[in-house]
């Protein structure tokens, strides 16, 4: 059973609620690219160890929207460093 804490929990995440996800890919694409990837917000920073690494930040997106996203990425040849769901909490 789970315990009831005082933050607000999270709506259950599925393959058809949109939601909000951070992308990082290595190596470093222009702010041009945004409409492309139907970014929100695309940003390029620099690691620990001096690696460009752009994120990417989604709208409002469902898990088939996530996968073309991912597709882009792929057929740019760009290496994905991770994907991270930022907020479950969306309507569309």
């Amino acid at each position: 059973m789970m315990e009831k804490t005082g933050a607000k929990s999270q709506p259950k995440l599925n393959m058809y609620r949109p939601a909000v996800f951070c992308v990082r890919l290595q190596g470093a694409v222009g702010e041009s690219w945004t409409d492309y990837f139907e970014a929100e917000c695309l940003s390029v920073e620099v690691d620990a160890e001096g690696h460009a690494v752009t994120i990417l930040t989604t709208g409002p997106v469902d898990q088939a929207g996530l996968i073309g996203i991912l597709n882009h990425v792929n057929m740019l040849g760009l290496p994905l460093l991770s994907v991270e769901c930022l907020s479950a909490d969306c309507q569309a």
